[in-house]
């Protein structure tokens, strides 16, 4: 069974990867797969390699529950934890020309001291490299899609001033008419 989804939902998720290219801020291609994982709440992930694994599990349920985006807030999230790494790297090659430094190294420091939801839930909120990868993640939704009932920052953001960063993301994507 798994096979024969996997590749059915293969090109549809090309196309999301696809399609979103412009979002991205780097241009490199994106390696990907499938894993198999009961667990439906991990939809995605990055490895080592950044090489982003997509839950064939998730993906089958999102569509059971005819909430198919869900699939895409969660790619569009992992790819900007890619894009964290990259700037990462930037940062180590070259520290003097990094466009971006205190964000790289905050993106450091996260990384190599990474707390998990399963650890303390506030904290893996709190962590900069998730509160940008959501906001990012759901702002990209939100400019091409319009509000999506099913798809909104976790409910931790909502005492903070995230609506101010969503804004911010969503000038950026008209301005760069994306």
């Amino acid at each position: 069974m798994y096979n024969r989804k996997i590749e059915q939902f293969r090109p549809i998720i090309q196309n999301i990867i696809d399609s979103n290219k412009k979002f991205y801020c780097f241009n490199n291609k994106i390696e990907w797969d499938f894993f198999d994982n009961p667990n439906i709440a991990i939809m995605a992930l990055i490895d080592k390699d950044l090489k982003l694994n997509i839950n064939i599990n998730s993906v089958i349920h999102a569509y059971d529950i005819n909430e198919p985006l869900q699939i895409e807030y969660f790619i569009l999230h992992e790819i900007r934890h890619i894009y964290q790494r990259r700037i990462v790297f930037e940062y180590q090659l070259n520290k003097n020309n990094c466009p971006n430094r205190e964000f790289a190294q905050q993106c450091e420091y996260e990384f190599n001291h990474y707390i998990n939801m399963n650890e303390d839930k506030e904290r893996y909120y709190s962590q900069q490299i998730e509160h940008d990868a959501y906001l990012f993640s759901y702002s990209v939704m939100l400019y091409k899609y319009g509000k999506i009932s099913y798809i909104n920052p976790p409910e931790f953001y909502e005492n903070l001033d995230v609506k101010s960063h969503i804004e911010k993301w969503i000038t950026v994507f008209k301005n760069q008419a994306l």
